[in-house]
C-alpha cells in the first residue's frame, strides 16, 4: 500500500466527519469579480521586515516528518507525463529534507473540496488538513478566502512576483483588511491554462493577420473555425463584450449583462457568418480540430492547454513527412484591435497556521517553483509557467512558448467561473445570432432579460 493509499485509509473517519459538517456549510463557492491595481503597485509591501528580504531554504523542524500536499486532479494529473515529473520532483525533495510530502486530488470548491475542508476541518480536526495547496489566483482577491492561508512575506522573498506575469502577481496581493498593516501576499504563481489565440498554416497565409475583426472576417481568401455551440463559444462571445465595455455585475454585485455592449459584440461575431465555416454546428475543440487538420480553414480558434495537448501528435506525425507543415501563431482580432487573453493562473499557498510546519512547506513551494523545476513540469503538464524565466526556457527550445509568453505579458484573469449565469448566457446568445434571423438587439434584450429574473 502506497503512502497515499495508507493516509486515506487512516483519516477517511475524520474526513467523513469533515464532510458532514460541510454539508451544514451554506457559503456559496464562486469566483469573486475583482478589479486589480496597477501593475507598479504589485510589490509595493510595504516595509519588508530584513529576515524576509531574502529567505534562504533552512533544515525542517525535528517534529515535523511530513507535509500533505492537495491539489486538483486537472492541474496535478491533467496528463500522465505531467503527474510522473510532479512525482519525480517531490520524491527529489523528500530525499532533499528527509521528510515525506503526502499527495492528495481534491477539487477546489464543492463538497469534499479544498476549500471546504479549510472551513470546517480548522475547528474539527486541525492535525488533517494540509499545509501546502493550489488555488486560482483569483480565489485570493477574496478576503475571506485569503483568511484560509498564511501570508508569505515572511517566509518566501517577495522578488519572487517580480518573475511572474503581471495578472497574476495582481491576484496574490492583498490589502490590508485592518488599517496600518502594509499589504502582504499570499500565493506563488506557477502555472496559467486558458489563454486563447490563433493558428494557421504558414504556408498558406503569408499576409500580415488584421486585428480588426471586421477586416479580418471580411476576407473571403481564408476562413475561422471555432467551437461556437460550446463553452469556448461562450468565452469567444465573453471577450467581445468585455472589448465592447460590458459588465458582468450590477451595482449590487449581482450577476449581469449590458444591452449596448451585448448587442455590439453579437453584431461583431455575426458580421460574415459564412466565413466561420461550420462553427456554429461544432460543440468541442475537437471537432474543430478535425476541420482545419483536413483542410477545410485556413485558421483555427484554440486553447493554449488544447493545442500543447495536441502538439505532440502533430509533431509525432509531421516527423513522418519530409517537410512538414509550420504553425503559425496569432492573436485574436477584435473590434478595434487584438482581444485580450483571459486565462487562469494557478498559485501555491500555505494552508497550516502551525508555525513549525511553514518552513518546509515554503521550502517546499520553492522547489516547484524554481524555473527548470518548472518548465519541466509545464511542459509535461501541457500547461504555460506563469513565471518568466520558466517560460524563457522553454522559449529557447520552442517558438510557441516566445508566442505564449508575450501574450500572458498583456493577459486579464478570467473574471468569472466557467459554470457562472453570465457565461452562460453569453454562449446562449453568440449560438442564437449564428443560427437564427433575430436581431442582435433582440438576442441581447432577451438575455439580459432573462438573466435579471
Amino acid at each position: 500500500m502506497n503512502r497515499i493509499s495508507r493516509l486515506a485509509a487512516f483519516l477517511l473517519p475524520v474526513l467523513l466527519l469533515l464532510a458532514a459538517c460541510d454539508l451544514l456549510d451554506n457559503t456559496p463557492a464562486a469566483y469573486p469579480v475583482a478589479t486589480f491595481a496597477p501593475t507598479a503597485s504589485l510589490l509595493t509591501l510595504g516595509p519588508t521586515p530584513a529576515a524576509a528580504t531574502s529567505v534562504p531554504a533552512q533544515l525542517p523542524d525535528a517534529s515535523v516528518s511530513s507535509l500533505r500536499l492537495w491539489l486538483p486532479a486537472e492541474i496535478g494529473a491533467r496528463t500522465p507525463e505531467g503527474a510522473q515529473e510532479l512525482a519525480d520532483q517531490i520524491t527529489a525533495f523528500e530525499a532533499s529534507q528527509s521528510l515525506e510530502v503526502l499527495v492528495e486530488q481534491k477539487p477546489v470548491e464543492g463538497a469534499g473540496g479544498i476549500l471546504s475542508y479549510l472551513r470546517t476541518g480548522t475547528a474539527v480536526a486541525p492535525s488533517v488538513l494540509p499545509d501546502v495547496i493550489a488555488l486560482p489566483a483569483v480565489m485570493l482577491t477574496d478576503p475571506t478566502i485569503r483568511q484560509m492561508v498564511q501570508p508569505l512575506d515572511g517566509l518566501i522573498d517577495p522578488a519572487m512576483l517580480e518573475d511572474a506575469y503581471a495578472d497574476a502577481a495582481a491576484q496574490v496581493v492583498g490589502g490590508p483588511e485592518t488599517g496600518g498593516s502594509p499589504a502582504r501576499f499570499y500565493g506563488v504563481p506557477f502555472v496559467s491554462a486558458g489563454l486563447t489565440h490563433l493558428v494557421y498554416a504558414r504556408a498558406s497565409i503569408t499576409d500580415t493577420i488584421p486585428m480588426d475583426w471586421t477586416t479580418f472576417i471580411s476576407d473571403t481568401n481564408h476562413t475561422l473555425v471555432l467551437p461556437a455551440d460550446s463553452r469556448d463559444g461562450a468565452l469567444f462571445g465573453l471577450q467581445f463584450y468585455l472589448a465592447e465595455g460590458g459588465t458582468l455585475v450590477n451595482e449590487n454585485g449581482q450577476p449581469d449583462l449590458q444591452v449596448e455592449p451585448l448587442a455590439r459584440a453579437l453584431r461583431q461575431i455575426a458580421g460574415r457568418p459564412e466565413n466561420l465555416l461550420q462553427s456554429r454546428q461544432l460543440k468541442t475543440l475537437d471537432e474543430a480540430w478535425q476541420y482545419y487538420q483536413v483542410g477545410q480553414s485556413g485558421f483555427l480558434w484554440v486553447r493554449a492547454d488544447y493545442y500543447l495537448g495536441r502538439r505532440a501528435e502533430a509533431g509525432a506525425a509531421e516527423a513522418q513527412v519530409s517537410d512538414p507543415p509550420l504553425l503559425g501563431y496569432s492573436r485574436v482580432p477584435g473590434p478595434g484591435g487584438p482581444l485580450t487573453p483571459l486565462t487562469t493562473t494557478w498559485v501555491w499557498a500555505v494552508a497550516t497556521a502551525n508555525p513549525a510546519r511553514q518552513r518546509p512547506a515554503a521550502d517546499l513551494i520553492r522547489a516547484l517553483t524554481a524555473p527548470q523545476a518548472l518548465a519541466t513540469w509545464a511542459e509535461q503538464s501541457q500547461l504555460l509557467p506563469a513565471r518568466r524565466e520558466a517560460m524563457t526556457l522553454l522559449a529557447a527550445e520552442e517558438e510557441y512558448y516566445h508566442f505564449a509568453g508575450e501574450e500572458l505579458e498583456r493577459a486579464r484573469p478570467m473574471p468569472i467561473s466557467e459554470s457562472s449565469r453570465q457565461l452562460a448566457a453569453i454562449g446562449d446568445a453568440v449560438f442564437q445570432v449564428l443560427t437564427t434571423d433575430q436581431s442582435p438587439e433582440a438576442i441581447a434584450e432577451a438575455t439580459v432579460l432573462s438573466l435579471r429574473q
